[in-house]
């Protein structure tokens, strides 16, 4: 796999990351600066963290703000299959409506 070297600034340290080139760079970008916001709202809620708990905090309220968008996307999708069931019912379009009896 071709790889792509990206430098960005997060809270003021320049770091290195080598990405997949098949990500834009715009949206590694916009995945650092999300992260970053996480941080610096963290940081400015809870001044006294080291780096290593600071870190470590953040990353669990990302993945629960993940989690609970899968959550979300679960209970919608969910929705979408009982909606598509209701507007085009498989077993009727696939029976006759009239039969003979016996």
């Amino acid at each position: 796999m071709i790889m792509k070297e990206i430098e960005v600034q997060v809270l003021g340290k320049n770091f290195n990351f080598n990405i997949p080139g098949n990500i834009k760079s715009e949206d590694f970008l916009e995945i650092v600066r999300f992260v970053e916001t996480k941080l610096f709202k963290i940081r400015k809620e809870a001044e006294d963290l080291d780096s290593f708990r600071l870190g470590l905090l953040t990353a669990v309220n990302i993945a629960e703000e993940y989690f609970s968008v899968k959550r979300e996307n679960e209970r919608l999708r969910i929705m979408l299959n009982k909606i598509d069931k209701m507007v085009s019912p498989q077993e009727e379009a696939d029976q006759p409506s009239i039969r003979f009896s016996s």
